[in-house]
C-alpha cells in the first residue's frame, strides 16, 4: 500500500483571484458591454468569464463560483465613461503578445492546495472588494 504524499493534501488560503484575458467581445445594444473570456494565474483549472457592464444602482462586484463545471463568473458595474477608457486602454494592447492581467480582491478566502486546484463544496458568489488591472502596451 502506497502512502498519500502529504504535501499533495496541503491547502492554502487565497483573497485574491489573478485572471489572464484571452479575448474580448464588445456588446453594444442599448449601452456598452463587455465579455471577457479568462484563464486562472493562481488556479490549476478553469475558466473564468468576466462581463462589465454599466452600473444602474450601487449593485457590488461580484464573483460567482459553479460547482458543476470549471468556470467562474465575474460582474463588474462601472460607470459608462470608465467602460469607454478601459475600451481605449484594452485597445492599446492589440498587437501586444503579453496577455492582459486582472487582480480581484475578493471578501472572502479560498482554498486551493499546492497544486493549484481550488476547493468548492457548494456554488457560492463572493462580493469583489477591488480590481487591478494591468494592460501592456510595450
Amino acid at each position: 500500500m502506497k502512502l498519500a504524499d502529504k504535501e499533495v493534501n496541503k491547502w492554502k488560503k487565497i483573497d485574491k483571484i489573478i485572471l489572464l484575458v484571452n479575448s474580448i467581445d464588445i456588446n453594444y445594444e442599448s449601452s456598452i458591454s463587455l465579455n471577457l473570456n479568462c484563464n486562472f494565474e493562481n488556479i490549476s483549472r478553469g475558466r473564468c468569464n468576466i462581463n462589465i457592464q454599466k452600473v444602474l444602482k450601487k449593485t457590488p462586484d461580484t464573483l460567482y463560483i459553479h460547482t458543476d463545471q470549471p468556470l467562474m463568473v465575474v460582474n463588474i458595474f462601472y460607470k459608462i465613461e470608465k467602460i469607454e477608457k478601459l475600451i481605449n486602454f484594452l485597445g492599446m494592447n492589440k498587437s501586444n503578445k503579453k496577455k492582459i492581467r486582472l487582480e480581484l480582491d475578493i471578501s472572502d478566502n479560498l482554498m486551493v492546495n499546492n497544486d493549484g486546484y481550488l476547493y468548492v463544496k457548494d456554488k457560492f458568489e463572493l462580493k469583489i472588494n477591488s480590481i487591478s488591472w494591468n494592460i501592456p502596451i510595450i
